[in-house]
């Protein structure tokens, strides 16, 4: 068995298309609809996710998958135009390269469905080195109608740098972050100042991780635009592929 953890046997993987989609549900918590589903991998073989993953973006195989979750979501739109929409993530370690936005401008030509439908997550688990490509990628994106949301906000040292340098509609707040908070007076007093940003940057907030019925009346209280997480909706298979 090829071993997914090489830079070889993950790029088989992908173009093979040995993995699997599920859709998470993102609701508005103004009016309890969901608003639009986050498309998550599972592969065939039994290793964590965070084992996989890592050696890909350190290798840049990344970029593999994340063009084939881009096309696969385009095809699901096109033929499912009035569908919720679907938001698809992108690793910041294939935004770092210079010939990625290329790649996915060219994708992007396929879409026939309304672009605000293709959600754009940029993910935090790799510090990017060179913000400019993130910015003009992500500002394409943005200029495009696809609404761009920043993903773990929280999680990692870089969110500052991110939400200095990158634009967004939709900020997603790391699910550790969201329970710490529940918990912390401390941690809930830096959420809530974040909360504040929502009209001078003009995005709209996410919690992610909210996993009891507590942690959701809690994010209600703060105020989030929408919610993601067990209590609001588990993962299911994507069968529209």
């Amino acid at each position: 068995m090829v071993d997914i953890r090489t830079a070889a046997g993950f790029r088989t993987h992908i173009s093979e298309q040995r993995y699997s989609v599920l859709r998470q549900p993102i609701v508005d918590l103004n009016d309890g609809r969901i608003h639009h589903h986050e498309w998550l991998v599972r592969f065939d073989q039994d290793k964590e996710l965070e084992g996989v993953l890592r050696p890909a973006e350190v290798s840049g195989v990344i970029r593999d998958l994340d063009l084939s979750m881009l096309a696969q979501a385009i095809l699901v739109l096109n033929d499912h135009p009035n569908d919720t929409g679907i938001a698809i993530n992108l690793s910041g370690a294939s935004v770092d390269k210079s010939t990625f936005k290329g790649s996915v401008l060219a994708c992007l030509t396929a879409l026939e469905a309304s672009p605000t439908k293709l959600v754009i997550e940029l993910t935090e688990s790799w510090d990017m080195h060179d913000l400019a490509l993130a910015e003009s990628l992500l500002s394409e994106l943005k200029t495009r109608g696809h609404p761009v949301c920043l993903d773990d906000v929280g999680s990692g040292a870089a969110s500052i740098r991110y939400l200095r340098a990158l634009p967004a509609n939709w900020l997603k707040i790391d699910g550790g972050f969201v329970a710490a908070a529940y918990n912390s007076a401390r941690d809930r007093a830096i959420l809530e100042a974040l909360l504040t940003l929502r009209g001078p940057l003009d995005v709209r907030f996410i919690a992610e991780g909210v996993e009891t019925e507590d942690i959701k009346d809690f994010v209600i209280k703060l105020g989030f635009d929408a919610a993601q997480g067990y209590a609001i909706g588990k993962p299911e298979p994507e069968t529209r592929i």
